[in-house]
């Protein structure tokens, strides 16, 4: 069973396992939005604002993917995506699942567009954005940035 929950305090622990699994460079390497420590699953799991921070549950007890949505708590119309699966979990549907989810919580908060930046080499992950209509151009010699209407 999966479900997809906003992160509270009652889920630190989870989430500083799931950090841990992470904070490797292979993960880290393409996905890097904050540290992945113990002060940071805490400040997450209790933050309150408007920014979003969710994660997949399986079984209500294993974070096998983690999300969010931030940007507005610093005043920016458009949120900015991020998002990681464990590798166990890819190709299973599960990044897509995050995405449209994390897209429908900012039509909810008023948003018209999204973005989102990811490496080059990255082609899962660009491939999934440009399925789902994410239009990526050039950012830097590292990085592409998608765009999405709402």
């Amino acid at each position: 069973m999966i479900e997809i929950v906003r992160l509270r305090e009652e889920h630190v622990e989870q989430l500083e396992t799931f950090f841990e699994a992470i904070n490797n460079l292979s993960y880290v390497d393409d996905f890097s939005p904050h540290p992945f420590d113990s002060s940071n699953a805490e400040r997450i799991c209790k933050y309150h604002g408007r920014d979003k921070y969710c994660a997949i549950l399986l079984n209500g007890e294993t974070i096998i993917g983690y999300g969010l949505l931030r940007g507005w708590d610093e005043g920016y119309e458009v949120p900015a995506i991020g998002l990681c699966i464990l590798e166990t979990y890819h190709g299973k549907g599960l990044g897509k699942l995050l995405l449209d989810f994390l897209e429908t919580a900012s039509r909810l908060e008023g948003a018209s567009e999204v973005m989102l930046k990811v490496k080059k080499n990255n082609v899962a992950a660009s491939s999934l954005y440009q399925k789902q209509g994410f239009d990526l151009k050039e950012y830097n010699d590292l990085f592409l940035i998608g765009r999405k209407r709402l």
